[in-house]
């Protein structure tokens, strides 16, 4: 019996795989200098997201984008009513917050109120990101992750279709 668990793959398929993934991690980077976004880790959030619990579904991708800004843009709330009104300013977010919970547990606005809100509302409300962050480049970060990512994998799948096709 082996100690491998039932889901590993073969190691010429795990490597090309990781390899595939190193370029395109690699090409995520370069476009993030070019476009001089540092907060890439929003975007590698989303793919780490998209990959691992949505299995890199085409149809998971609006679904995350709009989660993720929307969790981005509470923490923000969040950040900007605790900086320009204290406990005052904080209420109505966490309030928000509370109403945004209950929602996704309804299923209410299952489109904005997700998973992918509840993570980036979570790691973006982090006072140590909030720090010194751009959120206007951290939405930047996840939208270009999406339209990178997204175009790239759309293109290889349209690509495999092609391959697929046994001339007749």
């Amino acid at each position: 019996m082996s100690d491998e668990p039932a889901s590993a793959m073969p190691g010429g398929k795990a490597a090309m795989i990781t390899g595939g993934v190193v370029l395109l991690i690699a090409g995520f980077i370069a476009l993030g200098f070019l476009l001089g976004l540092t907060p890439l880790y929003a975007g590698f959030l989303l793919l780490w997201y998209w990959g691992s619990v949505d299995m890199i579904e085409g149809k998971a991708l609006a679904p995350l984008l709009v989660g993720a800004c929307g969790g981005t843009a509470t923490a923000w709330l969040l950040q900007y009513g605790t900086v320009h009104g204290g406990l005052v300013g904080v209420l109505p977010v966490l309030g928000l917050i509370v109403a945004a919970i209950y929602a996704q547990l309804r299923g209410w606005l299952p489109l904005l109120i997700n998973r992918p809100y509840m993570l980036y509302l979570t790691v973006m409300a982090a006072p140590l990101l909030q720090a010194g962050e751009s959120f206007a480049h951290v939405m930047a970060s996840i939208i270009a992750a999406t339209l990178y990512f997204g175009g790239v994998i759309a293109a290889g799948r349209i690509v495999m279709a092609r391959r697929s096709v046994v001339p007749a």
